[in-house]
């Protein structure tokens, strides 16, 4: 499950949980189970800010692993080699009109947008199975 933080909107700020299209908001009275919103309820859904920052725990540790087997070259290369974290504010506008500000990871937010775009496009094949129903295929 990913981490998706609520900043605004109709939704109480807080954290929250993403798990196969399907948001899930922490609430004051229900922590463990709060609201549910499916990205098949989303409408509308843009970027509002996108931030790098490179993940420091592990620039550090690498770069004090490179440190004891290179020296200052190798601290160098450690940091270097740390990753960068992308982080992605979003907002999703509702399709009975609310709207939820929140903010994830680039990878969680790929995988919002892939199945919103994916369950919002018009024109859409029913799936094979009902299309076979009468035992035809033509």
């Amino acid at each position: 499950m990913a981490k998706i933080i609520v900043l605004a909107g109709d939704f109480p700020q807080g954290d929250g949980e993403y798990h196969l299209g399907t948001i899930t908001l922490k609430t004051s009275l229900k922590p463990r189970l709060g609201k549910s919103l499916s990205v098949s309820e989303f409408k509308d859904l843009t970027v509002q800010n996108t931030d790098s920052n490179k993940n420091i725990k592990t620039a550090i540790g690498l770069g004090i692993a490179g440190a004891m087997l290179l020296g200052p070259v190798g601290a160098i290369a450690g940091y270097l080699l740390a990753g960068n974290n992308t982080e992605v504010t979003f907002m999703a506008t509702l399709k009975d009109g609310g709207k939820l500000l929140a903010a994830t990871d680039s990878d969680t937010y790929r995988d919002i947008s892939a199945r919103a775009l994916k369950k919002n496009r018009p024109g859409r094949r029913a799936p094979l199975s009902r299309s076979l129903g009468s035992g035809s295929i033509l």
